[in-house]
């Protein structure tokens, strides 16, 4: 088994931060980044799949289901590079996502049994894994003195239940909502402590049974820098690099939906990102005097593709996200967290219904957003782009309140 380790602060205890990609490693690494400036302790990140890129580009060290694989895991790695190849292409490394895959279904198999695990897979795909067995394996060998974890169903989760089997304590990071993971967040003894967006997610995270103690309000690390003047002058840059001139930029950001629902009974339509962009792409055909910039989720990157000529563009990962928000007018999202984080600096939000995690995204319902069906998203967009835009006060930073919650529970 791999056994990483570094030179540089091996005398400090060691903080495990596990997440997968997209909004939830955006959520950690400020947090890990700032333990290590700090020299509070050694945060080592277990990268997932899509995340291990942003961690190691930000300077981080980072592993992930590869670094902790035995000779034994043969078969399951094998199984893994199958299941990967029937799998859309994504930005992941490869060797990765046949650890995490094959590791993982080789978990459920140990969970449910050969024939039951095979029918879980064919029906819920990824989303049926639970790979407690290797999160065990992994916390044995890392020894963490603290293991950090977002609100995700899967190895996050895992990572948390497998922590508290052995008595390591944990704090759960909740990007936003919560309102699917309430049902095992909210149990009292996940997680020592749950550092949440805002006082209505404490709420109901109480009402859950939490104990007041147990979960504190510090807000969403990843929102911090939005507020930075870099970003805002980096902005006429990527209007430039948009060619945007003096025409309005519309921002679309898709969010993958999956077959199915990750925790509950419902079905997903594959096809409500591309629908919608379809429909913008209808609708900036006749507005010459509007850019619309498309940037896919990062597994989504190799299923976007735009039409030559035309007024859209790919604003593609590379391309930071903060100052492709400043350099935009009116943004366009079904679910993705880029809606809260368009709005938290005044830009207007149009939001599509239509998928499964609607609810866990109440945008539209909290004033975030104003909704639109598809078939009208079009006039929307004319609506916010004819608002005029309002920046709003930054709020307290949330990294400084997040560690202070770590080291008080690094120390129970």
């Amino acid at each position: 088994m791999a056994q990483p380790n570094s030179s540089a602060g091996k005398h400090l205890p060691t903080w495990l931060f596990v997440a997968y990609g997209g909004g939830h490693i955006a959520m950690v690494l400020p947090v890990a980044q700032r333990v290590r400036d700090l020299g509070i302790a050694r945060p080592l990140v277990l990268a997932l799949t899509t995340a291990q890129a942003p961690s190691r580009a930000a300077g981080l060290e980072t592993v992930g289901f590869a670094d902790f694989v035995q000779p034994e895991d043969a078969p399951a790695l094998a199984h893994g590079a199958q299941l990967l190849a029937g799998l859309s292409a994504s930005n992941a490394d490869p060797r990765e996502s046949a650890a995490y895959l094959g590791l993982s279904y080789a978990d459920l198999v140990e969970q449910l049994g050969v024939e039951a695990a095979a029918q879980a897979y064919r029906t819920f795909g990824r989303q049926c894994f639970h790979p407690l067995p290797t999160l065990r394996r992994i916390l044995q060998a890392v020894s963490p003195s603290l293991v950090v974890a977002t609100n995700s169903p899967r190895a996050e989760r895992a990572a948390i239940e497998a922590a508290g089997a052995l008595t390591i304590p944990s704090v759960c990071m909740v990007d936003l909502f919560a309102v699917d993971e309430k049902r095992w967040i909210g149990q009292p003894g996940y997680a020592n402590r749950v550092c949440v967006l805002n006082e209505s997610v404490r709420q109901m995270l109480l009402a859950e049974g939490r104990a007041p103690d147990e979960v504190v309000v510090t807000g969403n690390p990843a929102f911090d820098g939005l507020f930075d003047p870099a970003h805002r002058q980096a902005s006429i840059d990527v209007r430039q690099r948009l060619n945007a001139g003096r025409r309005k930029v519309a921002l679309y950001a898709p969010s993958p939906e999956p077959l199915r629902h990750p925790v509950r009974e419902q079905a997903g339509n594959e096809r409500l990102p591309h629908d919608v962009l379809a429909h913008l792409l209808a609708w900036a055909k006749g507005r010459p005097d509007v850019v619309l910039a498309v940037r896919p989720h990062p597994s989504q990157a190799q299923d976007i593709s735009l039409p030559e000529g035309g007024n859209a563009m790919l604003a593609a990962q590379g391309w930071p996200l903060e100052p492709l928000l400043h350099a935009s007018d009116a943004v366009c999202v079904t679910v993705s967290t880029v809606g809260l984080q368009a709005w938290l600096i005044g830009k207007p939000v149009v939001q599509v219904p239509g998928s499964m995690f609607d609810d866990g995204a109440p945008f539209a319902a909290m004033g975030i957003a104003r909704g639109s069906p598809m078939a009208d998203v079009g006039a929307a967009m004319d609506a916010a782009l004819a608002e005029t835009v309002t920046e709003r006060t930054p709020q307290r930073a949330a990294v400084p309140q997040v560690i202070e919650v770590l080291a008080q529970t690094a120390n129970l």
